[in-house]
């Protein structure tokens, strides 16, 4: 039964955030964290796995359909997203010792909440909002350690703040951006996964739920890339809108259930 709901959340995660380039750990987290089978840190690995796996999937389809990106960009938000994601790493195993479970989850479920906020309050002002062009390549790297480090803190894989922030900073279009956010993801969740591995950390979680987590992921990645490539800008845009409105909601839940 355990295995199910996962499967269908990662399925409905992974699928949305291969379209709109949320990256699936937005939606896996928190949800993860209402069904409440796990700690806070198994569902942080499990949630970067299943995350990870949609990447690999969704950026080499991308890549094979000749997507056009910029490589200076890319290689130096991908480097701050690697260095960002250790960073973050080592902030969630110092809360988690200070902290316990519960507390360590309010925390995570506050941080995004107010993210999430300003997120939104930025989607429905952009036409007002005067963007950035930002062409250097420490700026780049600043951005994506940034990024890289608040979404491995939170376990999310930080798609909709990768969105926003790359739109904002660069002044891309969201396709475009998604492609760019599911590049910072990827190396940042690299980074998460590599020190479990190499601390061994990961000998301790639930590991039979690692496969079906995985392929559930890919098979999200595939759908997801397709519905990317072939759905109206105007129709990702609207559909990024509804999925931050839902997550604000599930978040003040997640704050609201690990407070009392």
């Amino acid at each position: 039964m355990i295995i199910l709901i996962y499967i269908l959340i990662v399925l409905f995660a992974t699928t949305v955030g291969a379209t709109t380039g949320l990256g699936g750990g937005i939606i896996i987290k928190p949800l993860f964290d209402v069904v409440g089978f796990h700690s806070v840190d198994e569902i942080g690995f499990f949630s970067s796995v299943a995350v990870f796996s949609m990447c690999i999937v969704s950026l080499y389809k991308q890549l094979r359909r000749g997507t056009a990106f910029n490589k200076t960009i890319v290689y130096s938000i991908s480097f701050g997203s690697v260095i960002g994601g250790f960073l973050g790493e080592y902030l969630f195993q110092y809360a988690f010792e200070i902290w316990s479970n519960q507390q360590v989850k309010a925390v995570q479920a506050s941080v995004l909440l107010v993210t999430l906020l300003v997120i939104f309050y930025y989607t429905l002002s952009k036409d007002k909002i005067k963007n950035l062009q930002i062409t250097s390549k420490i700026g780049s790297v600043l951005i994506g350690l940034f990024l890289g480090m608040i979404s491995v803190f939170l376990g999310i894989g930080g798609g909709p703040l990768n969105v926003s922030m790359l739109m904002f900073c660069f002044s891309f279009p969201i396709r475009e951006a998604a492609f760019y956010s599911l590049a910072t993801i990827f190396f940042s969740q690299l980074s998460k996964l590599g020190i479990s591995v190499l601390g061994g950390s990961f000998i301790a979680y639930d590991l039979k739920i690692i496969p079906f987590l995985i392929i559930t992921a890919f098979i999200g990645g595939l759908i997801g890339t397709r519905l990317n490539q072939s759905l109206p800008i105007k129709k990702i845009e609207q559909l990024y809108s509804l999925l931050i409105i839902f997550l604000i909601l599930l978040s003040a839940y997640n704050v609201i259930v690990n407070m009392l």
